[in-house]
This record gives structure tokens, C-alpha cells and sequence, in this order.
């Protein structure tokens, strides 16, 4: 009885023990969020980045120096500005009327923070109270850059309702940028694309923006682009016409196999009838040269008719010549 009685007093204590540092440890945490939630007078340190639209020269630069910023902060924020990286680097869109050429260090820029002081702030947000700044110069460097002017294509997926469809490929404007970057980079592009543009069951003109795909190491005059899409009704129909070659030689005989297909063609809803009558099939006899097996494709003189699209039945034909001329 003797041993489960002290078993039984010493189980108790543990118990006690175990809840007193529970408190006092739930006493520290509470102390310790109150603590953190106060605001202390500190000096912050940060690496500042910008972008900016220079001429010529490179879209983003990292400072030389450090901004010390002495302001008010939470402990929290504090304890996150020392142990966190990215609470450590502002990023900044600067105009280029703020930047000032250095006179000793080519490519060279720099900023009054006294200049930047508003977008510093609205950058830090709630996080800061700035009281002041002991970094009054920011330094970069802007590296030239050569530049070309290259075309810009759309890259569209439409749909349309039912009967309609686009009248002509999709209209972008400008439609074409000037791209900045280094010469080996520039090399390599021919063109930039536009971000996926989609719409759906179209029965209407639409219109609207498009932002341009990116391009690693490159900068846009324009990062966006207007396009817009002309739509119209169409019915379809279909006649039969005779394949022709245009400009044989003198003395060259030319079979064409079949020499006579169906095309299915769509023109504008409310196009006055006879269109057919006007209508030619033709493959123009350099073709034939180039091509390896005188298979080829008959070519529709849209150029003439007011015809949106077409597609013929065969979609090829089999062009043989013969002649002396061709000995």
C-alpha cells in the first residue's frame, strides 16, 4: 500500500508539473505574439531592381547599392525580412524621364531615391512605415542593345456559328514591332507571335487585345497588339469546271488528268448569281516544272471571283507534258 501510495503522489506531480509548463509555455507564446504584433523602429535593407523602357538598352537592371530604409515595422514582418529572401528585393517600373545618365561609367544610370520615394512606399504597402531613406543614389547599368523590326502573327483558334465564317485572316494592329536585344538572340527570330486568341461561335464581327507571346532576353516596343476579325455569312456551292495550263510554251502538249473537277466554293450571303460563269481552274505551267511527279493542285482565280474559300474534288490532278522543246 506503502508504494502504490507514492506511485500515486509522484503520477500526480508529473501531472501537475506537465500542465505547469504547459501554461507557462502557452504564457510565452501568447507574450510572444503581443510582442510581435508591436511595431519597432528599425533599419531595413533591400536589393532594388527596376524595369524601364530606355532605347536601346537592356529592359531591367539591378542597383549597385543596397536601400537602407529606416522606417516602423511588426515584428512579424521584421523576423520575415531577416530570414526570407524575397522579402529582401523591391522590383520597380521606372519612367525614363526619372533615370540620369552617369558621366564616368558607360551604360550607366542612376536614381535619386528621393525621386522614387512614392513608388518605393506604395511597393512596401502596410508592410513599412517609411520614415526615411539612408541610400539617397541607386546605380545601374543598362547594357545597349541592337534592335530589328520583325512581323507579328495572330494565333487564333475560332469557332463560328453555323453558315458564318471569317472573311479574311485576322487584322492585327501594328502588325509589326521593333524587338530589342543582343545580336545572337535577334538572329534567331524572324517573327513573334500573339498569345492564344479565342472565340467561340462567332456570327459577328469582334475586335479586341491581344498581349504578345514573350521572348527570353527580348523586349518589345509593344507587348500588345489590336486584332480584329471580320465575319460574314456565306452559302455554299459547287460547279464543274475544266482544268487549264496557262503559259505552255510553243509546241508543248499538256494532259491534264482528270481535266475536269468538281469545286466547292463559298461566297458571300446575298451574292448576286453567275459567279460560276466567271470562274476559272488553272496551273500555271512553271509548276509543272517544279514539281517531282506532276501531281498538283488546281488553283481557283479568286482574284477575279468573290469567292471566300474552296476546295475541289479531286483535291489533285496529274499534269503530263510533251513536246520538243521538252527534248
Amino acid at each position: 500500500m506503502i508504494k502504490l501510495r507514492k506511485f500515486t503522489i509522484s503520477y500526480e506531480r508529473g501531472r501537475q508539473l506537465l500542465l505547469f509548463l504547459f501554461c507557462l509555455f502557452l504564457a510565452f507564446i501568447i507574450w510572444s505574439i503581443h510582442k510581435l504584433s508591436e511595431e519597432y523602429t528599425v533599419y531595413l535593407k533591400y536589393k532594388v531592381s527596376v524595369a524601364s523602357d530606355l532605347t536601346a538598352r537592356a529592359a531591367e537592371a539591378q542597383a549597385e547599392e543596397t536601400l537602407i530604409v529606416r522606417g516602423k515595422s511588426t515584428g512579424f514582418y521584421i523576423l520575415q525580412h531577416r530570414y526570407s529572401g524575397e522579402q529582401n528585393s523591391v522590383k520597380l517600373s521606372v519612367e525614363r524621364r526619372l533615370f540620369r545618365k552617369s558621366r564616368s561609367v558607360q551604360d550607366g544610370f542612376y536614381l535619386l531615391t528621393s525621386d522614387i520615394r512614392d513608388k518605393i512606399i506604395l511597393y512596401l504597402g502596410e508592410n513599412v512605415n517609411v520614415e526615411s531613406f539612408a541610400t539617397d543614389t541607386l546605380s545601374f547599368i543598362f547594357p545597349g542593345q541592337t534592335n530589328k523590326r520583325v512581323p507579328v502573327s495572330s494565333r487564333a483558334v475560332l469557332s463560328f456559328a453555323p453558315q458564318y465564317m471569317a472573311a479574311a485572316p485576322v487584322k492585327l494592329s501594328p502588325d509589326t514591332v521593333t524587338i530589342y536585344g543582343e545580336r545572337a538572340i535577334l538572329a534567331t527570330i524572324d517573327s513573334v507571335i500573339t498569345m492564344p486568341i479565342k472565340l467561340d461561335n462567332l456570327s459577328a464581327g469582334s475586335q479586341g487585345v491581344a498581349e504578345l507571346k514573350p521572348n527570353e532576353g527580348v523586349r518589345y516596343s509593344h507587348n500588345e497588339v489590336l486584332y480584329s476579325v471580320d465575319v460574314t455569312r456565306y452559302v455554299e456551292r459547287s460547279t464543274i469546271l475544266a482544268v487549264e495550263v496557262t503559259e505552255a510554251p510553243q509546241g508543248i502538249t499538256v494532259k491534264v488528268q482528270p481535266d475536269v473537277v468538281t469545286v466547292y466554293y463559298r461566297e458571300k450571303f446575298g451574292t448576286s448569281p453567275g459567279m460560276s460563269d466567271k470562274m476559272m481552274l488553272y496551273i500555271p505551267y512553271a509548276e509543272i516544272a517544279k514539281s517531282l511527279n506532276g501531281v498538283l493542285k488546281p488553283i481557283l482565280n479568286t482574284n477575279e471571283v468573290n469567292v471566300l474559300s474552296y476546295r475541289t474534288e479531286p483535291a489533285f490532278v496529274e499534269v503530263k507534258a510533251a513536246g520538243d522543246s521538252l527534248k
